[in-house]
């Protein structure tokens, strides 16, 4: 079985109009899912490998990985254990826009 990482994944499901359109009006909640796809990818292990080590069920992990819930930070935190990470939790700034100068 081959292995696909967590970017050639993304510019495949990219090329498809409403993943990039759900993409873009949730970049966190995809941020998180291609963070997770990601440890899972650098880890080699399949949802189901991922699952036993979190003692859940691979539907679970899929869940999970698909970017659609809010998990609690213990879940991740099991997640990221079963993937040989740690869970790190930080805060950036928002980038500002430039304000506009009024035209006389």
């Amino acid at each position: 079985m081959k292995t696909i990482t967590a970017d050639e994944l993304h510019r495949k499901w990219m090329k498809s109009p409403e993943y990039r359109r759900e993409y873009e009006a949730l970049p966190e909640e995809f941020a998180l899912a291609t963070a997770l796809l990601a440890a899972r990818g650098q880890a080699g292990l399949t949802q189901s490998q991922v699952a036993r080590r979190m003692k859940t069920t691979q539907t679970a992990v899929a869940r999970l990985e698909g970017g659609r819930l809010n998990p609690s930070t213990r879940t991740l935190a099991r997640y990221a254990q079963a993937t040989g990470h740690r869970l790190v939790i930080g805060f950036e700034p928002i980038e500002k826009k430039p304000k506009r100068t009024k035209r006389a």
